[in-house]
């Protein structure tokens, strides 16, 4: 098993399991939202599923995506992360590290995650 530094805002390409096959598995690329001890001294990592989009039309955007550029994503017509999805997965299925989100775009997930786990209502979060 491959040793990777665990900083919040990294993005791994990772086995993720399928729900709904038991024991099944897709590659997809995943933010980690840990950092520190709580993730140093666990066998798991708790993240988001990022989606590619497959053209320049953005598929539907929820009130809890948070669209990533061309550029941010390494994509090329770029992708976003699913707030309203938080998955732990062990770190043996982790694959790779490509590459760390900017600040900007980790405040961006904090507030759509708040939104996305129920903290925050939607009301709240739309300004007046």
């Amino acid at each position: 098993m491959k040793k990777f530094p665990f900083k919040r805002g990294d993005v791994y390409v990772v086995d993720f399991p399928l729900p709904d096959a038991l024991g099944k598995t897709i590659t997809k690329f995943m933010v980690n939202l840990q950092e520190g001890s709580i993730i140093d001294y666990t066998s798991t990592m708790v993240g988001q599923i990022i989606t590619t989009l497959k053209s320049p039309d953005p598929l539907k955007l929820y009130p809890t995506d948070v669209l990533l550029s061309p550029e941010e994503s390494k994509t090329k017509y770029g992708a976003k992360v699913l707030c309203n999805q938080i998955h732990t997965i062990d770190k043996k299925q982790i694959l790779d590290i490509k590459y760390h989100f900017s600040l900007p775009t980790m405040r961006e997930i904090d507030k759509k995650l708040l939104l996305g786990i129920g903290l925050i209502k939607i009301e709240d979060f739309i300004k007046k």
